[in-house]
């Protein structure tokens, strides 16, 4: 394993904090930036999703008080795709425990969005010791009580590849389902998830893990964050997780939909650091 040096740069841009590491002859890419604790963040597996792209708007803020470190899930980004075949969640928790072997890092808060929240179950599940604190927003790896499956985003995740294709169109219109705040919703942002989108694929995935039959297994204290109106994860995933996590605590937003770092990033900032600092 071997990984590039951090730099002396200041200024927290994707650029200046990008970092990658090499585990198992696989690149896999980060954001490194701040000292203290380590706040580990996991982005959504959606099109055009990547580390920077879910968490950068609130890098700058958490860096105050963590080193946080913002990563490419497998095959997003600028991380090289991973052997899934065995499970989608399954490697890559493997490979983010992996990770912290390589940087010399015994424990971490996690926390995890979307696809990457079921990621950050598996970690406190399987690898307790090295998970303080868990972090869930608007997570997989939850059983809906009472929303239709598949919902309105997920219908959009699974049809962006198909067919014709990916295009800005189809990026906007599943933006659209994405965020409550449409006025969020610029020609920048569909253009930068769209260009995000047409870089590397998700190696093909093996059965996708029952981890909500798992959740009461996890150890860690964890806060679930969601927003009232994501039509990708409905808010009744977040109270099967208070049922099922034994250490828990909601905050579910109104008037917000599945990018709550991104829709309410102040506020988001301010409960993952008041809670991680315990």
């Amino acid at each position: 394993m071997s990984e590039t040096q951090p730099s002396a740069a200041a200024e927290l841009t994707a650029a200046s904090t990008s970092r990658t590491v090499e585990i198992g002859g696989s690149r896999l890419h980060y954001h490194d930036a701040g000292e203290g604790p380590v706040l580990l963040c996991i982005h959504g597996g959606a099109p055009g999703a990547y580390g920077w792209g879910n968490f950068g708007d609130n890098v700058a803020a958490l860096a105050e008080h963590f080193r946080v470190l913002v990563v490419d899930l497998p095959g997003y980004g600028q991380s090289e795709a991973i052997d899934l075949s065995a499970g989608r969640y399954s490697p890559m928790a493997n490979r983010f425990i992996e990770m912290l072997d390589a940087l010399g890092i015994d424990k971490a808060h996690v926390v995890g969005l979307a696809t990457g929240g079921a990621v950050a179950s598996l970690m406190a599940i399987r690898y307790a010791d090295r998970v303080e604190r868990l972090v869930l927003v608007s997570s997989a790896g939850g059983l809906p009580l009472f929303s239709v499956m598949p919902s309105e985003g997920q219908k959009h995740i699974q049809g962006y590849f198909k067919g014709e294709g990916p295009s800005p169109e189809r990026m906007r219109k599943y933006l659209e389902v994405m965020l409550y705040d449409q006025s969020l919703l610029t020609d920048e942002l569909v253009d930068d998830r769209y260009q995000a989108s047409l870089v590397g694929a998700p190696a093909e995935a093996g059965p996708m893990e029952q981890v909500w039959s798992e959740l009461h297994r996890i150890k860690a204290p964890t806060l679930v964050i969601w927003g009232r109106d994501n039509r990708v994860q409905g808010y009744d995933n977040a109270l099967f997780m208070l049922n099922r996590i034994p250490d828990v605590e909601v905050h579910i937003f109104g008037k917000t939909g599945l990018l709550v770092p991104f829709e309410r990033a102040e506020r988001f900032n301010g409960l993952v650091r008041e809670f991680c600092a315990g």
